[in-house]
């Protein structure tokens, strides 16, 4: 059972984090109810893929069965967002595999993103990060792999399709990465965020406030 984080508490009230390396095979993350097994990719999908978003899935299953204590329904919404139904409880998942995470956290919106060390992060960050966050970088691998999952965590939390990573989304210039935020038009949504790096990947979890 390669858990690399188990159920942990954060540092923000209420909200809760778990990683895994998968080693198993599809039957062992099959656990999860059977409702929750529709919100997985279709059978035709990649097995590679159906199976992080599997472990995922139990991932979460197993932070419920913790803090809330009770059963509740994983639906789908019609961006493929995964959520509870009728619950408070915000959740968040992601895969690369064989790594996968999830977070959960009462009532405040959650996004949770872990991304690989062997990504090639510089090739694309011109496209999500402005010119100031370029400079803050330095074309280091870290910290532009720590802007990255914090780009795509906070975009996740904010629940809002389309958002421009290079202008909408953006973070404090400090290292690390403590603060985040979506500047829109007429309202700015702050986050705060959690990071933590691994031998072989980074995971960034934003909690908006």
């Amino acid at each position: 059972m390669p858990q690399i984080l188990p159920i942990q508490e954060l540092n923000f009230t209420g909200t809760s984090c778990m990683i895994w390396e998968i080693t198993e095979n599809e039957a062992f993350f099959a656990q999860i109810p059977d409702s929750w097994k529709m919100t997985l990719p279709p059978n035709q999908a990649h097995e590679t893929k159906r199976l992080e978003s599997l472990a995922a899935r139990y991932c979460l299953w197993q932070i419920v069965q913790s803090q809330v204590g009770h059963e509740i329904e994983l639906l789908k919404s019609s961006t493929n967002r995964p959520y509870l139904s009728n619950s408070d409880w915000q959740i968040s998942i992601s895969h690369s595999f064989p790594y996968v995470a999830a977070a959960l956290s009462y009532k405040n919106n959650i996004g949770l993103d872990l991304e690989k060390k062997e990504r090639n992060i510089l090739k694309v960050a011109a496209r999500f990060l402005s010119q100031s966050e370029l400079a803050w970088s330095q074309n280091d691998d870290i910290k532009l792999l720590s802007a990255w999952t914090v780009k795509e965590a906070i975009y996740k939390a904010q629940h809002q399709a389309g958002l421009d990573f290079r202008k909408e989304i953006g973070f404090d210039l400090i290292d690390p990465i403590e603060k985040g935020f979506v500047q829109l038009a007429q309202e700015r949504v702050d986050f705060e965020l959690w990071q933590e790096e691994f031998p072989n990947f980074w995971i960034s979890l934003a909690l908006r406030t």
